[in-house]
Parts: C-alpha cells; structure tokens; sequence
C-alpha cells in the first residue's frame, strides 16, 4: 500500500543518513590523526632546519684502501676537526678505477653537507683525461671545500749509480733514446705524467717501466732493473735519509726544507712551472655556501695549527689553504693543466 511504501522509503532515508554520519564520523577519527601527523612532520622539520650543522655524523667518501696516503690524510684531518664541529666523521673507503667508484657514489649524494669526498690530484683532476668513464670536471660539478696540502715529487737513482743529477739524465736520455728507464705508479697518476711532461718539455725519450707499489720500483732501482725513480716524499725520504737513493731534483716551486741541497726541476731549467700532488676535500653540488664556508674555515684553521703544519712539512707537504673560490680557480687550471699534458702524450683513456 502507499502508506507501507512512505514507510520503506522512511526507513531507507534514515539508514542512508545514518551511513553518512557514520562516515562522517569515521572521517573525522582518520582526519584527525593525520592532521596531528602533519603538524608533527612540520615541526619536526623545522626543528632539523634550526639546527645548526652539523646535526648528524658527516659521511666522508675515500677513492683509496684503508692505510693509503690519501686514507691517512682525510682521516688525519677530520680527525682534528671533529672536535671543534662537535661532531664525528664516518669514513667510507671505496678503492677502484682509480677513485672513480667513490666518485660516482658521492655524486649521487643530497646537497646537505652530510656526504664529502676526500680526493687526491689524480683522482680530481687527471681521472677525467685518462679513465672513459669519469665524466666529471670538479670545479664544475662539484662544491670545493678545502685545499689540504700540496706534494712535490722526487726523481731519485741508486747511490751507485754514475748520474749524478738531472740535466745529466736528460744528456743521457737525449744520447740515447729510450734506454734510460723510470718508473711509474698506476697509468695516469702523477709518477707518470710528471716524467712524461719532463720528456714532452726537453723532447727526449725514456722508457716507463710500471709498479704496482713504491717498494717495488725502488728494489728495482737497487737491482739495476731500472736507472731512474720518481715517487712522493713520504716513501722516498726514509730511503734518502739512510744513503741508499740519491735524490736529483724535485718537482715544485721551491726546494724542501728537508732537502734543502736539492734543487727543484724549474731551477735547473728543465721545467717551466711546478707540477705538484695535492689533496682536497669536496660538496655535492648546490651545497649551501655557509656550510662551505663553515668547512672550510675549520679545516684551514686546523691546517695553519703549528703542530699540524710541522707534521706535513716534515713529509714533504706544502701547506698553502684556500678559500672555497680560490681553490674553485686553482681546480680550473689543473683540470686544464693535466689534461694538456694527457693530450699531448697521446695517452689514451682506458
């Protein structure tokens, strides 16, 4: 009848409006909650960003295995640092293709000042002339830091041997081309691209001999295998000190405070400019600059200390910090430097 009709379509209205205030209500329970999960991902947020940095740990990316020059460099800096940042440092080596591996995983790293690459010379600024899969200029890709120190190398022979400088290895060299033998550490690294770039310059020949370690070229030295070394100074000194190699000259500006009877390359005419190693410590891209700044004004204070200073020096180093802009210009022209170098050679990349 229409009056059980009214009835039915009574009742279905009021279990409709029942559904949606029960809806309603279940909304409201699930609204609320997820309205105070916001609020709290917002302040927690704030409070990460009024932090002051460093908040956390700072992961920094090593191209060396563990005991390496490089690994006792990073570790040695950051270690007096991590005091005065009120904060510690996680060191992460990744040895490979010549750094290469750290360098593609750091670039993949967020621009917040938590991940930082600690990378020598060779791994900056040589890697991308020499290794096909390095595609990467650091003055341009990446955020400069810190300068830490620079290296000259050593060309040294056996005490035995009759050359007794090095104008007479280049007479030598000149008198008879690709006799006179010199090792090398690595393909590209700075034990072969300084010898080739003193060939290119006098235009003689030697021959390169590889070494898979310093040890092993200077027993070669003592055996005769080869005539002539080149190597930083930290493997080199002990050998000099005791009498065993004689030191002919050294690759920088001026001549070492340890050796001070040695003359440097560019002295004694052979070279135009100083080709030295160097270590630097790098952001990702887009890095805010305060925390560069903040970085680097901590690392340069720690490198200017007396002790720290006298610790480098007395193993060759060079301590010369830079500002972030100026150690941006000084990667500028050893990209362009060493690649010059690379291209002249005719090295091609592996």
């Amino acid at each position: 009848s229409g009056t059980e009709q009214k009835a039915a379509t009574s009742r279905q209205s009021g279990e409709c409006m029942g559904a949606e205030k029960a809806r309603a209500c279940l909304g409201a329970r699930y609204r609320l909650p997820c309205a105070m999960l916001q609020l709290l991902y917002v302040l927690v947020a704030a409070n990460a960003a009024a932090q002051p940095y460093p908040a956390r740990p700072i992961t920094v990316l090593i191209g060396n295995p563990p005991g390496n020059a490089t690994d006792i460099m990073a570790r040695t800096m950051t270690e007096e640092v991590k005091s005065s940042l009120k904060q510690n440092f996680v060191m992460i080596n990744r040895p490979g293709a010549n750094g290469s591996i750290a360098v593609e995983s750091f670039r993949r790293a967020r621009p917040d000042g938590y991940t930082l690459l600690f990378a020598s010379m060779t791994m900056a600024v040589v890697n991308p002339h020499t290794q096909a899969d390095a595609r990467y200029n650091v003055a341009e890709d990446f955020e400069p830091i810190a300068r830490f120190l620079q290296q000259p190398l050593i060309w040294v022979v056996d005490k035995g041997s009759p050359l007794r400088s090095l104008r007479e290895v280049i007479e030598q060299a000149r008198k008879n081309p690709d006799q006179l033998r010199v090792s090398r550490l690595g393909y590209g690294g700075s034990t072969h691209l300084v010898s080739t770039a003193l060939m290119m310059k006098q235009n003689v020949r030697l021959s390169i001999i590889p070494f898979a370690a310093s040890s092993d070229s200077f027993s070669a030295l003592r055996r005769g295998d080869i005539e002539l070394a080149v190597d930083l100074p930290q493997p080199l000194l002990p050998r000099i000190k005791s009498g065993d190699l004689l030191p002919l000259a050294v690759t920088s500006l001026a001549r070492l405070k340890m050796l001070p009877d040695v003359p440097t390359a560019s002295e004694v005419g052979l070279m135009d400019t100083p080709l030295t190693a160097w270590y630097a410590i790098m952001a990702p891209k887009g890095t805010p600059r305060e925390v560069i700044d903040l970085l680097n004004g901590e690392f340069n204070r720690a490198l200017l200390s007396p002790r720290l200073r006298q610790q480098f020096e007395d193993v060759g180093g060079i301590v010369q910090p830079l500002n972030p802009d100026e150690l941006r210009r000084f990667m500028r022209e050893e990209h362009q430097r060493w690649g010059q170098i690379v291209k002249s050679a005719d090295l091609k990349p592996e």
